[in-house]
């Protein structure tokens, strides 16, 4: 069994924006009493606590892409920042792929978050219902194709210092780049000392273009469709 094991959240840990199901909060409970436990996920640490309320403080977090990163007990270990520069052109991009979307959306101001380390559009919103939203790209195909599409435009970003990624169900994440999932989970195991052949990575986006896809070659990874895939791979961890 891993001792030190890595969770994305959303479609991982949980439905996309939403609280971790009753059923599955007393297996997570019981992870995190026998082995180190990190969520890892583009989402920020208050919601993160929000959406795992049990046990509360009993989880490392590595949030927005693991540019802001607490310890077991809440502590800070260290936190990233945009610079002005940066943030218009991450806003610049964003304005660019909704226009050219066109789409009709529920709630305008919705679309865009800034976490502070990383910035996070979703295309139809952040709290738009979860049907639509696991409904939108299920395969990420119409976000990778924005993408493909901008490769001037991502020049642009990587040469100010910024990345963007697939996220979530419905969202591009812009972070430090080069400070991705990947970077900020070495980051982690080198400042506690633990040894990568006792790690695992379970994530839903370790596809080509996934916001999880970083962690590939760091640590061993495991993919998993949904949430339930998740749990029932942490049953057979409790199981002796």
């Amino acid at each position: 069994m891993p001792t030190h094991i890595f969770f994305d959240l959303d479609n991982t840990l949980t439905p996309s924006r939403s609280v971790m199901l009753s059923e599955h909060q007393t297996l997570f409970a019981r992870l995190c009493a026998v082995c180190d436990v990190i969520v890892v996920s583009g989402s920020s640490e208050s919601v993160i606590r929000k959406d795992i309320p049990t046990p509360q403080k009993g989880f490392f977090i590595l949030a927005q892409s693991g540019n802001h990163a607490e310890d077991k007990s809440g502590v800070v270990l260290w936190q990233e920042t945009f610079t002005p520069e940066q943030k218009n052109l991450i806003l610049t991009f964003i304005k660019d792929i909704h226009d050219a979307a066109k789409l009709t959306v529920s709630h305008e101001d919705d679309l865009v978050e800034d976490r502070g380390s990383q910035i996070s559009y979703s295309m139809i919103g952040h709290n738009e219902d979860r049907a639509k939203k696991k409904a939108f790209d299920p395969n990420a195909a119409k976000r990778l194709s924005f993408l493909a599409e901008r490769t001037t435009q991502r020049d642009t970003l990587r040469a100010a210092g910024v990345e963007v990624m697939v996220g979530g169900t419905t969202c591009f994440d812009f972070y430090v780049a080069g400070k991705h999932k990947g970077f900020n989970i070495t980051r982690l195991i080198e400042r506690e000392k633990w040894n990568k052949d006792d790690c695992m990575y379970v994530g839903d986006a370790l596809f080509s273009g996934g916001n999880d896809e970083a962690v590939i070659g760091v640590i061993a990874t495991r993919a998993v469709s949904n949430p339930h895939e998740t749990f029932e791979y942490i049953q057979t961890l409790l199981t002796p």
